[in-house]
């Protein structure tokens, strides 16, 4: 499970990360329910770092701020890095019948997913404030707005029961 789920030691401080990633969130799921393994792995830092989804913050309104086209790299926003992840290459596969909007819903699901004081090597700790609150439709499954962290549960919910992932 460790290849499915992989996690790079080339990205910055990932790497001391790798072993508490495998001790904590891999092998403790290991002849488990799948379902577990998913969301172990959603909520590890080494994860949360490796794809961006720390950082991934809805803005107020979900719009860049006036006159800007693109978001700075050193700022939060919405990032798609994990979802698209998530679904590609942990559950539903590259034909899983998943679109792009898709990949924007989840997204939005796990905006606020982060990691508590990243640079001293903190745990998963969900942020209110980052999350995006709104309503999101993810393979036909509709997440009711004011969700907070559960938005990001559910979606683990309905990929994990998908048929697609089963054949994954």
């Amino acid at each position: 499970w460790f290849n499915h789920f992989n996690v790079d030691a080339r990205k910055g401080p990932d790497r001391f990360m790798l072993t508490e990633y495998e001790r904590e969130a891999i092998r403790p799921h290991v002849l488990g329910r799948f379902r577990d393994l998913l969301e172990s792995t959603a909520r590890s830092p080494a994860m949360l770092f490796y794809l961006d989804n720390w950082m991934s913050a809805a803005e107020p309104d979900g719009a860049l701020p006036p006159g800007q086209t693109a978001r700075p790299l050193n700022r939060r926003g919405l990032n798609e890095n994990y979802a698209r992840e998530l679904m590609e290459l942990h559950t539903l596969g590259i034909d899983g019948g998943y679109t792009q909007q898709d990949v924007i819903e989840v997204a939005r699901a796990f905006t606020g997913w982060t990691i508590d004081n990243p640079r001293l090597g903190g745990g998963f700790r969900f942020q209110p404030r980052l999350h995006d609150a709104g309503e999101k439709l993810v393979l036909g499954h509709r997440i009711k707005a004011g969700g907070g962290i559960s938005d990001g549960e559910q979606v683990l919910d309905i990929l994990a029961e998908h048929p697609s992932t089963a054949r994954f």
